[in-house]
């Protein structure tokens, strides 16, 4: 009759810190080593193995919501397209919970936290990181991308004080300020290219495009407030831009500002149920000063 012991069973909680910062996850917290492959194939037989190509390890959480390090969290409104984005020094990513500290050697965020500007949930979304080999790393050896050590007490830094919910208002060009139904969703479409060397597998990635998308339903203003955005163009001309800035009043809260957007898509509802303006969509559009681009976005704190 077999055995089975449980307390090889681990479960438990972590803290994660990074480029200085500190955080805590909503959810769990997912670190993932993959294998990328080729097929060994024949003719007479198929697929007879598969070789290893790369190494990469994935870590992806929600944050808890504290609204701090957000250089740390929204790192690339300014990066110029074409940029590596690991730099010429390891930053490594360390999970630290009670039965062992994970540390990923040489780690990038390659997915932003969306954001949500509402009183009714938590800041953010969720956020990935993918470590590679580290500088100088043999990438036949697994203590050049990961290592695990003796576990530790994941502390007392949490910060319940940072979890800002507060109604927010934005301000469209001339247009606002104005309420939202349930706030304001901000996601990140960033297109990352890696860098790859034969032998070695991906390096480096680099920043291929950064786009981001403005999501709401506005309250408390005209039904026709948003309809010059549509009018007098023809095929093929730009659209319309104007600034925008979505920000509260509470101390501690989040601000987002682009210094242009484009207006994609407004919907109008016709229900007993539903205010008449449905949710517009937002799209970021890349600035120039003197030839300079100017950030995309900014993220910072309500003083």
């Amino acid at each position: 009759m077999p055995t089975f012991d449980r307390t090889t069973i681990v479960r438990g909680p972590c803290k994660i810190t990074y480029d200085g910062a500190t955080f805590y996850s909503k959810g769990g917290v997912a670190l993932t080593l993959t294998n990328s492959t080729f097929d060994k194939e024949t003719d007479a037989y198929g697929v007879v193995g598969r070789a290893k190509t790369d190494l990469q390890i994935v870590v992806e959480f929600e944050p808890i919501g504290e609204i701090e390090s957000l250089t740390v969290l929204f790192p690339y409104g300014n990066t110029a397209m074409g940029a590596g984005i690991y730099g010429g020094t390891d930053k490594a990513l360390v999970i630290v919970a009670a039965d062992g500290t994970y540390t990923v050697n040489n780690a990038a965020i390659t997915q932003m936290p969306s954001i949500r500007c509402t009183a009714n949930n938590t800041a953010f979304g969720s956020v990935q990181f993918t470590g590679l080999v580290d500088i100088g790393g043999d990438p036949s050896l697994l203590a050049d991308y990961y290592s695990v050590a003796g576990g530790a007490s994941i502390g007392t830094a949490f910060d319940a004080t940072k979890l800002i919910t507060a109604p927010y208002r934005a301000t469209l060009g001339a247009i606002g300020p104005f309420f939202s139904e349930g706030g304001f969703e901000i996601s990140f479409d960033l297109s990352l290219n890696p860098i790859t060397v034969d032998g070695i597998g991906t390096v480096d990635m680099s920043l291929q495009n950064l786009g981001a998308t403005i999501t709401f339903i506005p309250t408390g203003i005209s039904k026709t407030s948003f309809d010059a955005f549509f009018g007098s163009l023809d095929a093929g001309e730009e659209l319309a831009s104007s600034t925008l800035d979505i920000s509260t009043a509470t101390s501690g809260g989040l601000n987002f500002d682009c210094a242009a957007v484009q207006l994609i898509d407004l919907q109008n509802r016709f229900s007993p149920t539903d205010n008449r303006l449905g949710q517009i969509t937002l799209a970021a559009k890349r600035t120039f000063n003197t030839g300079a681009p100017v950030d995309l976005f900014t993220v910072g704190s309500v003083a």
